[in-house]
C-alpha cells in the first residue's frame, strides 16, 4: 500500500472518530475492509478507502466490491467506499447501493 493510501485511511478514521465512531484499521490480509467503524445505535460500517486519481472504482473491482458487501452483510452493517483522490480536500462517500453492478466472473 502506498503511503498516500495509509495516510488517507488515517484521515478517514479521524473523520469517523470525530463523529463518535470507534474505528480500527483492517487493511491488507486482515479483511475485506480498510476501516471498521462501530457506534452505539448505528449499523456497523465496513469502509474501503481509495485514493486513486483515475476514479473510485479503478482499483475497487467487482470481486472486491462483492467481498466487502458480503462481509458487511454478515456483520449486519453497511459497506461504504470512501474515495479521496489526490489534492481533494474532502472524501466522497459512496454507499454500496450506488456502486456499479457488474457481474463477477
Amino acid at each position: 500500500m502506498s503511503s498516500r493510501g495509509i495516510q488517507r485511511e488515517r484521515k478517514v478514521r479521524a473523520l469517523l472518530e470525530h463523529e463518535d465512531w470507534w474505528t480500527c484499521r483492517a487493511a491488507g490480509s486482515l479483511g475485506s475492509a480498510d476501516v471498521v467503524a462501530l457506534r452505539v445505535g448505528s449499523r456497523p460500517r465496513l469502509v474501503e478507502v481509495k485514493s486513486t486519481a483515475q476514479g473510485p472504482y479503478e482499483r475497487f473491482g467487482p470481486k472486491a466490491r462483492a467481498e466487502l458487501l458480503l462481509a458487511a452483510t454478515i456483520a449486519g452493517g453497511d459497506a461504504l467506499l470512501c474515495w479521496w483522490p489526490p489534492r481533494a480536500r474532502e472524501p466522497v462517500w459512496i454507499a454500496s447501493r450506488d456502486w456499479p453492478q457488474e457481474v463477477i466472473r
